[in-house]
């Protein structure tokens, strides 16, 4: 895995990457930014503690309160830019358990061109919404799977302007991404081949296509989130050029 990036990262990263995958309701409590989306994903359901209580125990205390008064664990995401400074251990002495450390990787506008590299896949088509294909192909990889779970996925997904890119071979989608569209910058989410059609490179070829993508769109920078244990998509995405700018992980209080 690459060292951190030579390029300096984007101010507020962990908020513009929240904008990528918008919780369908937010609560402040101290400062802190509280997400909820009926539980489905953690990222949406979690806290963004970018803010310093100054009582942070009482403040550890309301989101506990918040997150159980609509039947879901407290999450905290923890990043180099969470407050206070020593929440995670603060966390972690309360009985948070640590989960999902991850890679946050940037690709700058510079190196768009190399990551393209050849003309973009031609069986690469893009939407500017989530078709119902296109949401078949992501649940069958990365679930969730009941009916209710995937209404409250499709929401978060068009809680944010996006492209949604789909490789098709013969009428079938393979392979599927999603890139959120968050001011000047870029999002790389829910990345999801088929089983079936794994280690043909149809993953590759769709974030090629994206790449090329964000460059006609004149984006400034590509962001994405690996978990660290992830080697093969940490992989492709070095391989592509991203590197790591940053590091989050889960802190959650066990039932």
């Amino acid at each position: 895995m690459k060292p951190v990036s030579r390029f300096a990262r984007p101010a507020s990263l962990d908020s513009i990457m929240s904008g990528g995958w918008r919780a369908l309701e937010t609560e402040s409590i101290s400062g802190w930014v509280c997400r909820f989306s009926h539980g489905v994903t953690r990222r949406a359901n979690s806290v963004l503690p970018l803010a310093g209580p100054v009582d942070v125990a009482g403040a550890i205390d309301d989101v506990e309160a918040a997150y159980r008064s609509r039947g879901l664990p407290p999450v905290f995401q923890i990043s180099p830019d969470s407050l206070p400074c020593d929440l995670d251990a603060i966390l972690a002495a309360r009985g948070y358990a640590l989960d999902s450390p991850t890679l946050v990787q940037l690709l700058a506008r510079d190196d768009f061109a190399q990551a393209a590299a050849n003309d973009p896949d031609p069986r690469v088509a893009f939407e500017d919404s989530a078709s119902v294909e296109w949401l078949a192909a992501f649940w069958e990889s990365e679930g969730p799977h009941s009916p209710a779970a995937q209404a409250i996925s499709e929401r978060i997904l068009g809680n944010t302007p996006s492209v949604y890119a789909s490789l098709t071979i013969d009428g079938h989608i393979h392979a599927v991404a999603r890139m959120a569209l968050v001011g000047d910058l870029g999002g790389i989410y829910a990345v999801a081949t088929r089983e079936e059609s794994r280690s043909r490179g149809h993953g590759r070829a769709v974030m090629r296509a994206l790449v090329a993508e964000a460059g006609r769109r004149d984006l400034a920078a590509l962001w994405l989130q690996v978990v660290e244990a992830n080697a093969t998509a940490a992989a492709l995405y070095s391989s592509l050029g991203f590197e790591t700018v940053s590091r989050y992980h889960y802190r959650q209080l066990p039932a």
